[in-house]
């Protein structure tokens, strides 16, 4: 008989973005169970943008899952250049899926920026009106994904954060430790997400082979500063050198969603999975 973990070795993995935040720590958790073929020791890092080298890659490698973890985050340098914008994040999906199999899974990673923020908590059902650039982008993609008649799951997620990478926790950690004072809104209010665990989601949908759109983000609906404010108890900083802000403020290029939690039960329910609470993360983590 097989076992098990013959079984899950046997999938063959491609990780896009696996440099970024998602992607290094997703590298770590599934290089555990699966044939992740972009690992640390078969090492590629594929502009989704780059059509021919996508097709190239995809037809050498024969993938049964891609994971897009890809994407332009940064959401006022896409309000800025809209058109590096789209070829990332929308066009890197048009990519992806015309030059791989049909019988490829594709995984994607969306955001809870499809949202313009009028609700205090959002579900799969509730209508997307992107405010910014970067949201309209992020949901066009999905609607590709979704009408381009393949096997799919999009993951709506929150503020992704873990110990290193380019990520909010990271930013509040390391000015405070070097004793910089910051000025972090009030007002932005979401479920942040940690790294380790939307990866075990994904890796529990793998192997439960859930199709569809879905939420996953923390337990802990917060503001980015009461979050802030955590992240200087737990490493004992002072916590007056955070400043508090309204959105307004900061005079940002793109609008953001102020209220942008997103229910995850949905998900939840099918996997058998729960966010560890943002006091827990930042105790292990720090």
């Amino acid at each position: 008989m097989t076992s098990k973990k013959t079984v899950q070795n046997s999938k063959r993995i491609f990780i896009t973005g696996i440099t970024g935040q998602l992607g290094s720590t997703l590298n770590k958790y599934l290089s555990r169970y699966f044939n992740v073929l972009n690992n640390q020791e078969n090492f590629y890092n594929i502009d989704v943008s780059d059509r021919s080298e996508l097709k190239y890659f995809f037809k050498e490698l024969s993938p049964d899952y891609v994971i897009n973890c890809a994407a332009l985050t940064n959401v006022d340098f896409c309000e800025q250049n809209k058109s590096k914008s789209h070829e990332v994040n929308v066009d890197g999906i048009k990519n992806i899926i015309s030059c791989s199999k049909k019988s490829t899974k594709i995984i994607h990673i969306s955001t809870d920026y499809v949202f313009n923020g009028n609700k205090k908590i959002y579900l799969e059902s509730d209508t997307p009106d992107p405010l910014s650039y970067y949201g309209k982008g992020k949901l066009e993609s999905e609607n590709i994904l979704r009408t381009s008649n393949r096997d799919f799951l999009i993951l709506r997620t929150s503020v992704i954060f873990g110990k290193t990478g380019n990520n909010f926790y990271v930013w509040v950690r390391d000015s405070l430790r070097n004793n910089q004072k910051i000025s972090v809104v009030t007002d932005q209010i979401s479920n942040p997400t940690w790294s380790w665990s939307l990866s075990e989601a994904i890796y529990k949908s793998i192997l439960s082979n859930i199709s569809g759109l879905f939420h996953y983000a923390g337990e802990e609906v917060i503001s980015r500063y009461d979050f802030a404010i955590k992240v200087a108890k737990v490493h004992d900083f002072n916590p007056d050198r955070i400043i508090p802000i309204k959105t307004l403020d900061l005079d940002q290029k793109a609008k953001r969603p102020l209220h942008s939690a997103l229910d995850a039960s949905k998900i939840k329910k099918l996997i058998d999975i729960e966010h560890p609470s943002l006091d827990y993360i930042l105790k292990i983590i720090s």
